[in-house]
């Protein structure tokens, strides 16, 4: 097994690499985009099989989401292409949909809420794309970094401690107020969730009924259960893409006024009850939060919001 500081050096040359060869291998034209598996193939006829499929992914995420980098990709994640000077990098919203923000539904409004909650207490967020009920994963990955401190330029830098890793909440959204919806609900967090140190069930606009009786499942499985109050409606909330681009101080200000409150704390598991390595869907998550640990730093690109 290679020494961390090696790995170090591979992963970040790989990220300089793809920016090297990239503009090589993608498309001119957004309706030529190619797939994830096509440029993984391309990639691999340049650099040989050195990385796996998950990181690959990983660095395509990252690289979309840079500023200086030739990678775009379709709305929803469809397919890659080479950016051109002057294009507009993605909205989170469109990252996070595929469509626009007059498409979204409850639940895109829900989850922003609920990256923002996360984000605005200090934790970093990769959150999955809105498209369907998952068992497999998580709605989004609350990540709490080994001991550090936040620099000027907004980056995160961790002490240099050995043994260092990063600690995840696996966290499930629920607009659902009924004992039948609630109950799929509570264990699609716990099927996505059995990898992570923390398992969270966020309950959106529910009623004080609905969140006890998930509470007593939550108490049973060792799953956290929280009610964010909203009215009972979340189009009282502004929408999906505006809740993401606010200033931590207006999400915090929009946060207070919500009714909250924790029905069930999450238990903490030292050891998971199984690998994420047996979870595909979490792969990428787990090698953007490895290689940022490694590196011991989280970029403030990334410190935010990580996309699949």
């Amino acid at each position: 097994m290679p020494h961390a500081a090696t790995h170090h050096r591979i992963t970040m040359n790989l990220h300089d690499k793809l920016k090297d060869i990239l503009p090589k291998l993608l498309p001119r034209r957004p309706e030529d985009a190619v797939k994830g598996t096509e440029l993984i193939s391309r990639v691999r006829g340049a650099l040989g099989e050195s990385y796996s499929d998950g990181t690959l992914r990983t660095q395509f995420s990252l690289l979309a989401l840079e500023e200086d980098t030739c990678l775009a990709r379709i709305p929803g994640g469809q397919g890659y292409y080479l950016r051109r000077d002057g294009d507009p990098l993605p909205g989170l919203q469109d990252v996070m949909t595929g469509r626009d923000s007059q498409a979204e539904t409850p639940l895109h409004r829900a989850i922003a809420l609920a990256v923002r909650l996360y984000d605005t207490a200090g934790s970093s967020v990769f959150a999955y794309p809105v498209t369907e009920e998952s068992w497999c994963h998580p709605d989004l990955v609350a990540v709490q970094w080994p001991a550090g401190r936040w620099m000027e330029d907004g980056t995160y830098r961790m002490e240099n401690r050995p043994g260092r890793r990063a600690s995840y909440r696996a966290v499930c959204v629920s607009l659902n107020d009924d004992e039948e919806g609630l109950r799929r609900d509570f264990f699609r967090a716990l099927s996505g969730g059995e990898w992570a140190q923390e398992m969270e069930l966020l309950l959106v606009g529910s009623s004080a009924t609905a969140a006890r009786y998930a509470a007593a499942l939550g108490s049973a499985y060792g799953v956290g259960v929280r009610l964010i109050g909203t009215n009972n409606s979340t189009s009282r909330l502004p929408h999906a893409d505006e809740l993401l681009r606010m200033e931590a101080s207006q999400t915090q200000e929009l946060i207070s006024q919500l009714t909250q409150c924790t029905y069930c704390s999450p238990i903490h598991r030292a050891d998971p009850l199984i690998s994420a390595r047996n979870m595909p869907d979490v792969l990428p998550m787990l090698h953007w939060a490895e290689q940022c640990v490694e590196r011991g730093s989280v970029e403030a690109y990334e410190r935010r919001v990580a996309i699949y």
